[in-house]
């Protein structure tokens, strides 16, 4: 195990070749709403978007420092979408990597499509803990597997 203090975003510069890494990436903490009222009363639709897009930025980082079969764990205490299946879309769409079982009983299955959009169909491997089914702290799980190096080409529509 390596200790550092880095910008999670950088430390592809400093350091890589991990055989696994555990991103229990910063967020809005909306599963955790029974613990902390202020959540509710001072988390906005901005500060989930702004989660979301630097919860991108160190999941493919994450990813660019593991190695090739190396295993990315992936996890917030949110229970929005946002944060969730729609930065692993964005994993799958940008990174070479699979999603595999996280081989836990508990939760349900991450989601496959949310309002209007729609995910990868694989996003359905990942877990989502809620507080009012679950019994405890919402929470967010997603495993990779990553199959090769760099990123992929993508063609915005």
């Amino acid at each position: 195990m390596i200790v550092t203090n880095y910008d999670g975003r950088k430390i592809t510069k400093v350091i890589n070749n991990f055989d696994r890494v555990l991103l229990d990436a910063p967020c809005t903490g909306l599963g955790i709403i029974s613990k902390d009222q202020s959540i509710k009363a001072n988390k906005v639709l901005m500060d989930i978007r702004k989660h979301s897009h630097l919860q991108k930025e160190l999941l493919a980082a994450a990813i660019d420092c593991t190695k090739k079969d190396g295993i990315i764990v992936y996890s917030t205490c949110s229970v929005s979408p946002l944060e969730n299946e729609e930065v692993v879309n964005y994993a799958l769409k940008r990174r070479h990597v699979k999603l595999v079982d996280i081989e836990v009983d508990i939760g349900e299955p991450g989601y496959t499509k949310y309002i209007d959009k729609r995910y990868h169909p694989d996003t359905a491997r990942t877990r989502r803990i809620f507080p009012h089914v679950h019994n405890m702290d919402g929470f967010y799980v997603a495993k990779f597997v990553k199959i090769a190096n760099g990123a992929k080409v993508v063609e915005e529509k």
